[in-house]
């Protein structure tokens, strides 16, 4: 074929047990070379660390002084200006034909790793095309365990490297998971070729060996297949089980189909399984109860954990936890083989914490309830059970905490952020409520706003009274405002989220219409302190945090350090 550099060619034994040692090193290579960011992130933590406390013995001058103002044109500053907009550029959303197709940094960095990982399969292949075709199956193979760490809730270590939770790991899992699909359909595409050219298709093609891959490749293309947005929307749990099967199935196949390459399988399925049972093992059974919000459609659960669970809940403010129903709590109690019970087996839901009490030992969080089977079970519970008779309530497995911003916390109070400005759109705000009042008693100096939008005054009356039993609407720092619909019941139509809302403090209820103006809350927090560093916390419909966003963007572009967070448990 003109311009194509391989052929067909005859190795002696000597040369092949060479190839195979050249597989494994670059196999070997872009396995290890794929930690190299998350060290690297662990290195500029340190340094950022030793570099806050060199900072917080130093003197600091007036603000306004000369030295001040010098010390704000030096080089250092002019560079972290110019990092903060290159980060806030690669952190904005990409989007195309009317769809959000992930981050800036997400495209840039697969990219990258794209051509990084097809490099190290042509490196030293010289002319030998079977060496090209084994290269990009034991390059994509080699990916698998880092696939797997990326999807690990409990015991990732990219999770410890990066002190973020699974949920923001999981866009890089996908961004992965897509590059090595294509390298796996390179391969494939490789192998059907020499298969056919050499005349030996359906001879090798249901050999047990490569038929294995066979097997692997059409559970990945299935998987690849249920990935994709709509099938998602259309069900998640057939995506969800999928998902699972498919990550239990291929390791073995992988293992049985390349012999070379079981090192990197055996990580993966290990560790995949060994995730499963810390998380089986630190799940709690709590007896709960469940009660319905009058005038509104959402559940209060109050479970009662043990004091060490309870401890690890109230030190990370904002955290949410996994629910799912133990046999006696299904449909069919205690029948595995019943009809509505089976669902359940794979059905773990994240709702927020609202509030641990250690006192009491109540972990207390907040449902709307939908038409999903799990929210749908549990307002069969209302009225259920006695919260001072254990006995006669809910068991509940709950399993947490989890969250990253839970594990930051302590950052956004140690880097001594003078504003903060916190906004939720509904449910949004069993996030942001226990944020609001870890942040006023870990920084009272600090001055907080805490914005929240709700459907009805209903959907307030679950909130906890501050510690010193001021409730937030009489909160002067706290601003409500109602809306009929945030998109909170409706995810699959964000644009929803652009809704009229009335300022509850100002205004009665259904008078005075009109959407808070974003922009003018952002310019107003940042004009207060010319040189303060902002904390911005969101929760709520996708549309709000992306107007947030485009509000903040103008100040960032113009040199202002921003600490942003935006919570979000959505693919």
């Amino acid at each position: 074929m003109l311009g194509w550099p391989y052929e067909f060619v005859t190795l002696t034994e000597d040369e092949k047990v060479h190839r195979r040692h050249a597989i494994e090193h670059n196999a070997s290579v872009a396995f290890w070379s794929a930690f190299a960011p998350a060290v690297t992130a662990l290195l500029l933590r340190v340094v950022a660390r030793v570099y806050r406390r060199w900072r917080s013995g130093q003197y600091r001058e007036v603000p306004g002084s000369p030295a001040l103002k010098a010390q704000r044109q030096g080089w250092a500053v002019r560079v972290a200006e110019r990092w903060r907009r290159m980060a806030w550029w690669m952190g904005e959303d990409v989007c195309f034909a009317g769809a959000h197709w992930g981050h800036r940094e997400e495209w840039v960095v697969g990219l990258g790793w794209t051509l990084w990982l097809l490099f190290l399969c042509v490196r030293g292949t010289g002319k030998d095309y079977l060496h090209l075709t084994k290269r990009f199956g034991a390059i994509a193979t080699s990916q698998l365990p880092i696939q797997y760490f990326l999807a690990l809730k409990y015991l990732s270590p990219f999770g410890y490297f990066f002190r973020t939770s699974h949920e923001d790991l999981n866009r890089w899992h996908r961004a992965l998971g897509r590059i090595i699909y294509l390298l796996l359909v390179l391969h494939a595409v490789f192998y059907n070729v020499f298969f056919i050219m050499s005349s030996i298709w359906l001879k090798r093609f249901f050999a047990p060996v490569v038929f294995a891959g066979v097997v692997a490749f059409a559970c990945l293309h299935t998987l690849n297949g249920t990935s994709m947005a709509k099938m998602r929307e259309q069900s998640y749990r057939v995506f969800f089980v999928v998902h699972l099967v498919t990550a239990m199935v291929v390791p073995p196949l992988i293992f049985f189909h390349a012999p070379s390459m079981r090192i990197y399988v055996s990580l993966a399925i290990g560790f995949l399984l060994l995730d499963l049972a810390v998380r089986k093992m630190t799940t709690i059974q709590a007896p709960s109860v469940v009660e319905s919000i009058p005038g509104t459609d959402l559940l209060k659960i109050t479970s009662k954990m043990p004091a060490n669970k309870i401890i690890k809940f109230k030190a990370r403010p904002g955290a949410h936890l996994y629910l799912s129903l133990p046999p006696s709590s299904r449909p069919v109690p205690n029948d595995p083989y019943a009809k509505g019970n089976f669902l359940f087996e794979f059905m773990y839901n994240p709702f927020t914490v609202v509030s641990a009490d250690e006192d009491s030992g109540h972990l207390t969080f907040v449902a709307r309830k939908r038409t999903g089977p799990m929210t749908t079970r549990l307002a069969e519970f209302v009225g259920a059970g006695i919260p001072e008779d254990p006995e006669t309530q809910i068991p509940l497995c709950i399993e947490g905490p989890y969250g990253a911003l839970s594990k930051t916390f302590s950052d956004l109070v140690d880097t001594g952020v003078s504003r903060i400005l916190l906004v939720a759109g509904g449910v949004g705000a069993t996030f942001a409520v226990p944020i609001y009042h870890a942040l006023l008693a870990e920084s009272p100096a600090a001055s907080i706003q805490f914005v929240w939008a709700i459907r009805s005054p209903g959907d307030a009356t679950w909130v906890p009274p501050k510690p010193a039993g001021k409730s937030l609407i009489d909160d002067d720092q706290v601003q409500l405002f109602l809306t009929g619909d945030m998109g909170v019941s409706h995810p699959r139509n964000e644009t929803i989220a652009s809704v009229e809302m009335s300022n509850l403090r100002r205004s009665p209820v259904g008078q005075n219409h009109k959407r808070p103006n974003f922009q003018k809350l952002v310019d107003d927090t940042f004009k207060s302190g010319a040189d303060e560093t902002v904390a911005v916390l969101v929760c709520g419909p996708v549309e709000m945090g992306r107007e947030l966003r485009r509000c903040i963007t103008p100040w960032v572009m113009k040199g202002r350090s921003v600490w942003w967070h935006n919570e979000s448990f959505g693919w």
